[in-house]
């Protein structure tokens, strides 16, 4: 469990066009460290307990805002009102998200002393262009320079990117996850941009200067991120906003969805298949039942939302398919533990009259040109 302290756009130094972040979560006003020892408490006090002994939590995290720049004897105070919980042994860690431009030498300083393990850039694209219709007020070189520095000083470091924003298309979309990918994070969470009411893109929306992305067009792009970030192997650790009835009720308008990480898995199960379908398209059609095989972990992709990838799979290929688990057909040979940056267990079998013509191990899964 990660306690979360939410810091509403503190510490930022403009407004960017997609954040409301007070909407989001309901809280308005500067965090203490009264609110800090109230919300830890009350986290603490449903914890599960460690070892059979006292409640615990992963880490306390100063989430939204940018933590960094916030007055220094402010940025104090908050870690060492969270450090006396990592101190005391019922918290194993902190970590807080902030800015590019909102990390330097001394800051890095800063928080290595406080015992900060790990930060959080909020980078949402590495074009300048993008940043810039964005009101992000960084630079793409801002997010290269804070990496390397917290990297340096042994942090373990994460990236937030956006789809959709202005000005930005499935090219520059692209362009920037690989530059990102280039500098080696430890995990990504990868966001759709939303219409939230009362951000400035909310107006842009009204008058017809900004358009969202339809949701079709960010499951296509984001499944290739997906397979991207697997071949890099860095995790993808969230997919879109918290999910929650603040969000729904916030978002005006985007492609906004509570399980977008299952439907990327989705999605990214749907271009696997139809890759083997593409490469078998003879031995398939000529077949009576072809039979697909998945791991029983990866079987809700294949069935699940009234047989999404099935109706999809049979609309692309003329061709029904069954679908079974491996673990109900014949005893599985393969790990079921699935890595963070590995979208599905892998690997999925198409069988005709009982006999394999194609199984896609690991490394293809995860192969972007083959998918």
């Amino acid at each position: 469990m990660i306690i979360p302290i939410f810091l509403p756009q503190q510490g930022c130094p403009g407004h960017c066009v997609f954040c409301n972040q007070v909407e989001l979560t309901g809280q308005a006003g500067c965090v203490d460290e009264m609110l800090v020892e109230t919300t830890v408490q009350a986290y603490l006090s449903t914890a599960k307990t460690r070892h059979n002994e006292r409640p615990w939590a992963e880490a306390i995290a100063f989430y939204g805002g940018s933590f960094t720049l916030l007055p220094a004897a402010t940025q104090d105070r908050l870690l060492a009102a969270a450090g006396r919980w990592v101190r005391q042994g019922s918290v194993g860690a902190l970590r807080l998200s902030t800015r590019p431009d909102g990390i330097d030498q001394s800051t890095v300083e800063r928080l290595v002393t406080a015992g900060v393990s790990t930060v959080e850039i909020g980078t949402q694209s590495m074009r300048d262009d993008v940043l810039q219709a964005s009101g992000r007020c960084h630079s793409a070189k801002d997010t290269e320079r804070a990496a390397t520095l917290l990297q340096q000083a042994g942090f373990a470091v994460g990236i937030h990117l956006m789809t959709g924003l202005p000005g930005d298309d499935e090219e520059g979309c692209l362009f920037s996850l690989q530059r990102i990918l280039e500098l080696r994070p430890d995990f990504l969470r990868i966001h759709p941009t939303l219409v939230l009411a009362g951000a400035p893109l909310a107006e842009q929306w009204r008058q017809g200067s900004y358009q969202p992305w339809t949701w079709g067009r960010t499951l296509r792009l984001l499944a290739v991120m997906a397979e991207r970030c697997a071949a890099a192997k860095v995790p993808v650790i969230r997919w879109g906003l918290m999910p929650g009835e603040r969000c729904q009720g916030a978002t005006l308008a985007g492609p906004v969805r509570p399980d977008l990480g299952e439907w990327v898995r989705r999605m990214v199960g749907l271009n696997y298949a139809l890759t083997g379908a593409s490469r078998w398209a003879k031995e398939l059609a000529g077949a009576d039942g072809p039979v697909l095989l998945v791991p029983e972990e990866d079987l809700s992709l294949v069935t699940g939302h009234g047989r999404w990838l099935l109706r999809h799979w049979q609309a692309a290929t003329g061709l029904s398919l069954e679908v079974q688990a491996e673990g109900r057909r014949l005893k599985s040979s393969i790990s079921t533990e699935r890595p963070l940056w590995q979208p599905l267990v892998g690997p999925w079998k198409f069988f005709i009259d009982e006999k394999k013509i194609l199984s896609f191990d690991k490394e293809e899964l995860i192969g972007n040109e083959r998918i």
